[in-house]
């Protein structure tokens, strides 16, 4: 299986934030900062996907 691209990730970070109701506050992938904002049980759902995904 190949690596995904720069892009291909962030495209995917955002469809799992959005998927969930949440909003992207800040996301820099170099540093790995990504801070999610919506309701407290759908960020934490996006959360898990999310680190489900980035594993």
């Amino acid at each position: 299986m190949t690596e995904l691209t720069r892009e291909q990730t962030i495209q995917l970070i955002t469809t799992i934030v959005a998927r969930h109701g949440c909003s992207i506050r800040e996301l820099d992938v170099d540093n790995y900062i990504l801070d999610i904002d919506g309701p407290s049980e759908a960020r934490e759902a996006c959360a898990k996907e999310l680190e489900i995904f980035l594993d």
